[in-house]
């Protein structure tokens, strides 16, 4: 036997790896700088997986009476199907068909049956975007009832044990077929090789067929296995994107199946493309950023099955070649100039989609953030045993030599491989500074506030365990429509009936939305909210919260009939846009009663709420919400019910009335 044949394309691919290592550290450090900068610059907050956001009522919370909607919010859009949420608690519990609504992210269910004081739990499952079905449970007490709540809500994946397995039995499927004909083209350029080992494509796409089979029958039974054989629901497959995905993949590796058998093994390149693009559209980066995450997720699941499967089937081979060492040599040189790009892929992609899906700070404090620590040491103990066996060909070591780190290597990857099936089931943690998409609705009863904060209008909404405050800027128009493109924040503060002063942290709910819990005391507590828009003056705003609420109807209808008898007296009025500039000019007017209970919103002697505010300097007040014309008013009432006082606040004026009665006769 002679050797030279297979030495000299070892030692050219030797110099042709030493050679390129310098090029590879300078496209490592550029493709490296361009994806961080894209992360940094246009990267949104990661919210796969459907996190649960806010319940109403809330988790542990207690509200007075049993509420007539449970209603849950989802940081991403989700789908139902069966039974989505279950309540249970004491008494007999009816409750209506649970229903999308606000782009599928807002689950609600109408309860009937639920009005007996004590401990409810209601227990939710939806399918996320991925195909994950995720699910979780918190409890909330009705009335007097607090003992035994706690625990708070969390959000899980269903059935995450079978989904991993079978997602790392689809993996190392998917890295074994594509592997195999990747070294089949690294190998052909040896010369005078003998017969490589037979082929394993058919057993790796029939294997990658029963996991996709497998997975769906997970959505088919909705997370679970038992229930996809017994009770599958078709409609799961034909309607939703992930049905769509799983078909795809099944059709995909089946086409690799047939293109073997049918001794065409280069058609198998297109199916097994179209199961990595599918993955792509499924995984995590995508719904963390589409544009970054789709081809971020492409680039490094194939370069991470590459890697994996061209090593698998070069080592059977150099098995295979044992008895020939310089063959045996020359299949992994073949290998090492390729798997070195294959590396700095894999390293440069993991990384840019570890900083995209999960902050640095939950990194170590999260089960996906210790996942992915753990696959980043895989990955990079699989870089340095690659090196270790570059080095041990370069310096001309026996095949053992060369091929005990390349084993060890193989190992490593096909933990990288299992660790990533895992990372497609673990929930990215949830962020309790999430934005809402819209504004949660009220639990119980509310207590609607309102002022003028510089050119800010201001609207706040307070009810059981929550604080909604809505910000309106001024429009102006451009000859096209109304503009209004401020950029809204918002701090504050709330002092409670006891002088306990507590700063508040919101969180966006949508265009100058923002919302924040709050255990509220009953009287009356302070509330300081500043606002800032960007291009408008801004002020602090103060704001009385009295809790409960007290409804008071009969109080307004008695101050409309009090007013309609007084024969004339004095108005002085003062009306901004604006309260850094003070409360405007004054002006004075002579009016009957009639005449201005006739021009006022409370003229029926109704309001959409009416409630009770405590009383000031011995005086009677009200408050009155007309929210269909986004105003509220505040009423100082005399012993007798005629009104003293009226402020009304609507979203860019706010307007002081003081009414000067003649002395009686």
């Amino acid at each position: 036997m002679n050797p030279r044949p297979a030495r000299a394309p070892r030692l050219r691919t030797a110099r042709r790896v030493r050679a390129s290592l310098p090029r590879a550290a300078a496209l490592f450090l550029t493709l490296a700088g361009i994806l961080l900068a894209s992360l940094l610059g246009g990267a949104a907050p990661a919210s796969a997986h459907s996190n649960l956001l806010f319940t109403s009522p809330a988790s542990d919370s207690t509200v007075a009476t049993a509420p007539e909607t449970l209603t849950l919010l989802f940081d991403e859009p989700v789908s139902i199907s069966g039974t989505a949420v279950k309540l249970t608690g004491p008494g007999d519990i009816a409750v209506g068909t649970a229903a999308l609504s606000h782009g599928n992210r807002a689950l609600e269910l109408p309860v009937h049956g639920a009005v007996d004081q004590g401990i409810y739990t209601v227990t939710w499952q939806v399918t996320a975007q991925d195909g994950d079905v995720m699910g979780g449970s918190y409890r909330y007490a009705a009335g007097p009832v607090t003992a035994g709540l706690g625990g708070g809500q969390a959000t899980d994946t269903q059935g995450s044990w079978p989904t991993g397995v079978l997602r790392g039995i689809l993996f190392a499927a998917l890295a074994a077929a594509l592997g195999e004909p990747a070294a089949t083209l690294l190998l052909r350029r040896i010369q005078a090789a003998p017969p490589r080992p037979r082929s394993w494509l058919p057993f790796s796409a029939f294997l990658g067929l029963g996991a996709c089979l497998g997975l769906a029958v997970l959505l088919l039974g909705n997370g679970s296995l038992t229930a996809g054989l017994t009770r599958p629901d078709p409609a799961v497959l034909l309607s939703t994107r992930p049905g769509a995905l799983a078909m795809v993949e099944t059709a995909g590796f089946a086409l690799a199946a047939a293109a073997k058998l049918i001794r065409r093994p280069g058609w198998a390149w297109a199916p097994l493309a179209a199961v990595v693009a599918a993955e792509a559209l499924r995984a995590h980066p995508q719904l963390a950023n589409p544009v970054i995450g789709i081809p971020l997720t492409l680039i490094h699941l194939a370069a991470a099955a590459l890697w994996a499967g061209t090593l698998f089937h070069v080592l059977r081979t150099a098995v295979a070649w044992r008895h020939q060492r310089p063959l045996a040599r020359a299949a992994i040189a073949a290998y090492s100039r390729p798997a070195l790009w294959l590396v700095i892929t894999v390293a440069i992609t993991g990384l840019a989609s570890g900083l995209l899906l999960i902050p640095l700070k939950d990194i170590t404090t999260t089960d996906y953030g210790r996942a992915l620590l753990i696959k980043t040491g895989l990955v990079t103990a699989a870089a340095v045993l690659a090196l270790a066996a570059r080095r041990h060909l370069r310096r001309k070591a026996t095949p053992e030599r060369i091929s005990r780190p390349a084993r060890v290597e193989a190992v490593s990857l096909v933990g990288v491989l299992g660790i990533s099936a895992l990372l497609t089931v673990l929930p990215l943690p949830g962020s309790a500074d999430a934005p809402l998409a819209f504004p949660p609705p009220a639990t119980g009863p509310v207590v609607p506030m309102a002022s003028l904060a510089g050119e800010i209008g201001v609207s706040a909404r307070a009810s059981a365990g929550q604080l909604v405050v809505q910000l309106v800027a001024p429009e102006f128009s451009d000859g096209s429509g109304p503009i209004n493109d401020a950029k809204f924040s918002l701090t504050g503060a709330i002092a409670d009936p006891d002088g306990q002063t507590q700063d508040l942290k919101f969180r966006g709910c949508g265009t100058g939305c923002f919302f924040t819990p709050v255990t509220w005391k009953d009287g009356s507590s302070l509330l300081s909210v500043s606002p800032v828009a960007g291009g408008w003056r801004t002020d602090r705003a103060g704001l009385t919260v009295a809790w409960p609420p007290a409804p008071a109807a009969d109080l307004l209808t008695a101050a409309v009939t009090a007013m309609k008898a007084v024969p004339s007296f004095t108005l002085h009025e003062l009306v901004t846009s604006d309260t850094t500039q003070g409360l405007g000019t004054p002006m004075s007017f002579e009016a009957t009663g009639a005449d201005f209970v006739r021009r006022a919103l409370y003229a029926s002697g109704t309001a959409t709420l009416t409630a009770r505010l405590p009383d000031l300097d011995g005086h009677r007040r009200l408050t009155l919400s007309y929210p269909a014309e986004n105003a509220l008013l505040e009423l100082t009432l005399a012993d007798d019910g005629r009104i003293l006082h009226e402020t009304l606040t609507a979203p860019h004026h706010l307007v002081t009335r003081t009414l000067i009665y003649p002395e009686p006769r």
